[in-house]
């Protein structure tokens, strides 16, 4: 059975705070600092943090670029597997980055570019949370 982690729902059966996150969300990329923000908005920084990850509005060019962050076992060949896994779902890396391994795990962010994907945004992340080392994976960002 799938694992379907995302819906899309009218924003009319949400809560008001969910909308309130993505208007936050677009006054710090305006600039505006995180505690601003929220009390121009009308929302408490505990909510806005609760939910900030997880509350995006789509755009024209959604699908097109995404955002992961993974938490892998450091051992040799487990980023290459990825990376593979990545190029034969015909998705191109954009950025790759990895702070040094700690405890014997390794942190990694790619962007990655999906104009030509043959899978959907939430299949991927699911198909690379069962790659082989592969501790944890998390959808940080799509556009």
């Amino acid at each position: 059975m799938a694992n379907h982690e995302y819906f899309i729902i009218h924003r009319k059966v949400l809560p008001e705070y969910f909308e309130k996150v993505i208007v936050i969300k677009e006054k710090i990329s305006n600039g505006m600092n995180v505690s601003e923000a929220c009390k121009n908005v009308g929302l408490s920084r505990s909510t806005f943090y609760k939910y900030k990850d997880y509350v995006n509005r789509p755009n024209d060019a959604i699908g097109k670029r995404m955002i992961l962050s993974l938490k892998l076992v450091d051992e040799p060949g487990v980023l290459s597997n990825i990376l593979n896994d990545i190029a034969s779902k015909n998705a191109n890396i954009l950025t790759i980055n990895q702070e040094l391994p700690i405890n014997n795990v390794a942190f990694v962010t790619l962007t990655i570019s999906t104009n030509d994907v043959d899978i959907s945004t939430q299949g991927l992340v699911s198909e690379l949370k069962l790659v082989k080392n592969v501790i944890d994976v998390l959808l940080l960002a799509v556009e």
